[in-house]
């Protein structure tokens, strides 16, 4: 091994924010884990299965109640950062910053996609973003910095005491997102994924960020305060990362595929290329647990008569999907799984049971247009679906649309670069209730492995809750109880029975429409090494290596 060089990344799409607190997007939470830390963490390795194990990062230990860091309820945990841990310009990382990450999750007008999680299990925080949506504009910046919570509590300089509402098994993966990175001061007065942040970013990780033109190229170089003596899991062998964005993904791959650059960043190998690679070393594939694609369904949108708020509508969309075709596009059985369920495989709530009898790979239109007929649309029914403009997505909604025709369902693509899908469709309720779009071909990567049903069923399903991913604002208070008996659980067993009774309720009102569960699939030259896989998805950039 030699250390040092420059790694260089290409891809067509853009960062959808570069501050922790707002980002979900796969390819930039890969970036993140180089510049970003959080009390705890995961390693870096291959097996997916050994991924959900949360390690100390930031933090000298994981509370337990053998170290007296956890106590007897299982609700106080008492955190210490580790001497040395400092931002780029050498200031020491405080409990005060930690604090500060956390409750700027709640800012009203930006709040986290990953903010569902931290309020419903934090004490204290679901009623800041209340207190917050309620004041002045002017005044939330004061009131995040200065409102105390009786679930987070800053003791001197280095000590955070975390209280949950209950007891949550799953709380410290929690902290290892990377919303719960720390905030420094100088983020106070600033909107969360603001233009102001962006220049004003700092880092915790090995890299810092050197250069950002949105859309066009982002670069890490070695952040001089980091200390390799204080991070257990990163062991930042390169100068510098690169990564060109904008690039069409035919030329994309062609570098990559000749050696010029080192990999893609947030595209695949486009179908037609696949066979020839397919045992090719350059070819990663990796069993990931993903729900993607699915289609996200628009429950208020106006379009047709209110069409996709109907039970019937939506049940039609699933029978008559050919997931077979899609699956081709993806890469074939080698890369997915069909998919009529949430829960992957690979997820430990799942059952061979099915939560629903699942339908003809190929789609079923005889039955689809009696269930349309059943609607009200004997005649069939126009959707516009909502997709990324880029990569194997036009090609999966083309043969999408092949299959719902056969049915009477007429599909209109509704095309979008990624920024876009995230920045402006994603973002707000507007498109969704003016009718921009009734289905949307998206997916779900878990934000964490192994125990990780929560993750799946709250974001996409509980009832528009702050910072939700629930996209087509689907609302159901016995789901919504069965999700909060899942966070209370004692123990795995007990959550996993809830979350299981979720999956079976959602799927009975067909509140998004499964098509495949993917395995994740990256390309890079010979010359990358030590690349693995988790736990960010597309490769733990402050664990690999370049070889001459």
């Amino acid at each position: 091994m030699r250390p040092g060089g420059t790694l260089t990344l290409v891809g067509a799409g853009d960062a959808d924010n570069l501050d922790p607190a707002l980002s979900v997007h796969t390819a930039t939470r890969g970036v993140l884990r180089a510049y970003t830390r959080q009390l705890v963490t995961y390693r870096a390795g291959r097996d997916q299965r050994a991924a959900g194990e949360v390690v100390a990062d930031m933090a000298t230990e994981l509370p337990t109640r053998s170290n007296g860091r956890l106590d007897a309820t299982g609700q106080e945990y008492v955190f210490t950062i580790r001497p040395g841990v400092r931002w780029d310009d050498h200031r020491p990382v405080t409990a005060a910053d930690l604090a500060r990450g956390i409750k700027r999750l709640a800012h009203p007008d930006a709040p986290s996609p990953s903010l569902t999680y931290f309020a419903r299990t934090i004490r204290g925080l679901a009623r800041l973003r209340d207190e917050l949506a309620a004041l002045d504009p002017t005044e939330v910046s004061t009131a995040i910095e200065c409102r105390t919570l009786d679930g987070i509590e800053v003791m001197g300089t280095d000590t955070l005491v975390l209280r949950t509402l209950g007891h949550s098994v799953d709380f410290l993966n929690i902290l290892a997102l990377p919303a719960a990175s720390p905030a420094p001061i100088e983020y106070s007065g600033f909107l969360p994924g603001s233009d102001d942040i962006i220049r004003r970013l700092r880092s915790t990780g090995p890299y810092a960020v050197r250069e950002y033109v949105p859309g066009k190229q982002l670069v890490l170089g070695r952040n001089p305060a980091w200390d390799p003596a204080t991070d257990p899991v990163r062991a930042a062998h390169l100068d510098e990362v690169s990564v060109r964005m904008g690039v069409d993904e035919a030329e994309a791959f062609r570098l990559v595929d000749t050696g010029e650059v080192d990999m893609l960043w947030d595209i695949q190998p486009m179908t037609a290329e696949l066979p020839r690679l397919f045992g090719d070393p350059r070819l990663e594939v990796h069993p990931a647990g993903l729900l993607s694609p699915y289609l996200a369904v628009n429950m208020v949108s106006p379009n047709e008569d209110l069409a996709t708020s109907k039970v019937e509508v939506r049940r039609a969309v699933s029978v008559a999907l050919d997931r077979e075709a899609v699956s081709r596009v993806w890469g074939g059985p080698r890369l997915s799984e069909l998919a009529w369920r949430v829960l992957p495989p690979l997820c430990s709530a799942h059952t061979p049971v099915e939560p629903v009898p699942p339908g003809s790979p190929t789609g079923d239109p005889d039955s689809a247009r009696a269930l349309l007929a059943e609607a009200g649309y004997p005649d069939g029914l126009t959707l516009r679906l909502l997709h990324r403009d880029r990569d194997i997505h036009p090609e999966s909604v083309h043969e999408i649309g092949i299959s719902l025709a056969r049915a009477g369902i007429r599909v209109e693509p509704v095309p979008v670069s990624i920024t876009d899908l995230f920045a402006t469709y994603f973002a707000s309720p507007e498109p969704a209730v003016r009718g921009d779009w009734d289905l949307a071909f998206t997916g779900w990567e878990p934000d964490w492995h192994g125990d990780n049903a929560r993750t799946y069923l709250q974001p996409l399903f509980e009832s528009r809750p702050e910072g939700s991913w629930n996209l087509g604002f689907y609302a159901s208070p016995r789901v919504d109880r069965l999700l909060a008996e899942g966070r209370d659980a004692l123990d795995r067993d007990t959550a996993n029975a809830a979350y299981r009774a979720v999956e079976a309720e959602v799927l009975r009102d067909m509140a998004v429409v499964p098509v495949l569960f993917a395995h994740q699939y990256w390309f890079h030259s010979p010359r990358v090494r030590g690349w693995e896989p988790y736990p960010v998805l597309n490769g733990d950039l402050t664990n690999v290596w370049l070889e001459p």
